[in-house]
């Protein structure tokens, strides 16, 4: 155990979520699996949840000229202690360390958190982890010296944050990367769920409220769209798990929801019958009344009732798959399987066997830059087929459950195989805009819109955000 006297005081922030639609939809879990981490070791810290008001968000939407830290709001947790007040730098004044955990749609925030701190709070010792700081690792190293952060921390951050939070590793004059892959997370305690955070968050499945957890990091395919495609699948223990699921169960208890759900949001929440039917009994222990997780077409096709069956007998009711796309043009070319053969009739079947058993699909697909007519409409046809089909199945209002669908546009991000290729010119009639701003850089934002890094594609961006807009109108009234 070390001692809280020898370590400095550490504050970890959430920067805000300008490109969603809305912020409080689920926690950013890596500070609080660092927070409990450090807290176990004897080292207190507090947390720092930035957020765009509403307000001003919508003037940014028409127009707003410049983006600022001080139109934000912050939610500030200290030993029991909860504020939510308009942005005030001085709070770091109480801090040694700031640790920021940082997606790269959230990068030009945390940007701009760096620069003040340097600016104006010198002494304290910035750091950056999350995916930004792994997939943009030599970019952030490479940041100029007004914005530099002293440590940049691409993998796990356990360890690293303890050396720092010590003082075992110091800053220098430049920034300092600090990479640590451990070979298993089983030794590793739970994410704090800070009840007063947990409070402002809204997700709900068939109409009940709902926490989100994961059961791993990584992947084991290498579709090369992801950034993830290359990591090892990493579990955490069933023992921090199930401790997870309580902790969040007694929230939802504690604020009177009388029944409540739970989103599995990992590449692995649903893998095999074995580990499914593992996974079912500690959900179900956890007196949970609905669960949604993800899974792939291949392994429902191949396991059917014998995967999804524990699932369903405990409240599954969603399964969100990456169908990625109708055409078998696109799908050879996205190495779905790890070099296997996946075809586009097996998305049908997938979503035929989950609805069969009464269980609805949430089905997530791409349009991508080399794409024509022909791909855009094999996609668009699955998506209408797949939001036409019946599901057996009612939700916990007595609702018919219905399958979803989303489109969005492929966002290359760094260490993605696709940027490589379209680097490279090996993707014919595709070129990257080499000045996108990373907080361009998503997915799925705004309006259900996605971020545009292209110079040039196939197809107009019109035509491509048209035939977006069409999919995603597909999409039910309720979930």
């Amino acid at each position: 155990m070390t001692s809280k006297e020898s370590c400095a005081k550490v504050l970890f922030i959430k920067p805000p979520d300008r490109f969603l639609d809305k912020e409080f939809v689920y926690p950013q879990l890596g500070p609080h699996y660092l927070q409990s981490f450090l807290d176990q070791q004897g080292i207190a810290s507090d947390m720092l949840v930035l957020y765009e008001p509403d307000t001003v968000r919508k003037e940014r939407e028409t127009g707003l000229e410049e983006i600022t830290l001080d139109q934000l709001r912050m939610i500030h947790l200290s030993a029991g202690i909860v504020r939510d007040e308009p942005f005030d730098h001085h709070l770091f004044d109480n801090y040694d360390i700031a640790g920021i955990s940082s997606m790269t749609p959230q990068a030009p925030d945390s940007y701009r958190l760096s620069e003040l701190l340097n600016a104006k709070h010198p002494r304290i010792t910035t750091v950056i982890g999350g995916s930004h700081a792994r997939y943009y690792h030599d970019a952030v190293l490479a940041l100029p010296e007004k914005i530099a952060f002293d440590f940049v921390v691409p993998h796990d951050g356990w360890g690293p944050m303890l050396q720092i939070a010590c003082g075992e590793i110091r800053k220098g004059s430049q920034s300092i990367p600090l990479s640590e892959k451990l070979s298993k997370l089983t030794d590793f305690p739970a994410p704090t769920r800070p009840l007063d955070l947990l409070k402002r968050y809204e997700f709900g499945l068939g109409g009940i409220p709902a926490y989100h957890t994961i059961t791993a990091l990584g992947c084991p395919f290498t579709c090369k769209f992801c950034e993830s495609a290359t990591e090892d699948v990493r579990k955490f223990s069933d023992s921090m798990i199930r401790h997870d699921l309580e902790t969040m169960a007694e929230a939802h208890r504690t604020l009177g929801h009388s029944e409540y759900g739970l989103m599995i949001f990992d590449d692995v929440g649903l893998m095999n019958p074995n580990q499914v039917k593992r996974l079912s009994e500690m959900i179900k222990d956890a007196g949970y009344r609905s669960w949604r997780a993800f899974t792939h077409a291949y392994l429902v096709v191949q396991y059917k009732e014998r995967l999804l069956g524990p699932f369903k007998e405990t409240g599954g009711q969603r399964i969100g798959m990456g169908l990625e796309t109708g055409s078998q043009r696109s799908l050879d070319l996205i190495n779905k399987r790890n070099g296997q053969p996946q075809k586009v009739s097996e998305h049908y079947e997938s979503v035929r066997i989950a609805n069969d058993l009464g269980i609805a699909v949430d089905a997530f697909t791409m349009i991508y830059p080399w794409e024509n007519e022909q791909d855009l409409h094999d996609t668009t046809e699955m998506l209408r087929a797949i939001a036409t089909n019946e599901v057996k199945g009612t939700d916990q209002q007595g609702r018919p459950l219905r399958n979803y669908v989303d489109a969005t546009i492929m966002s290359p991000y760094q260490g993605t195989p696709f940027r490589d290729l379209i680097l490279q010119g090996k993707i014919p009639g595709v070129k990257l805009n080499p000045e996108i701003d990373p907080g361009m850089m998503f997915y799925k934002g705004r309006k259900g819109g996605s971020g545009w890094p292209y110079r040039e594609t196939v197809l107009p961006r019109e035509r491509y955000e048209q035939e977006q807009a069409l999919r995603n109108a597909l999409r039910p009234s309720y979930r």
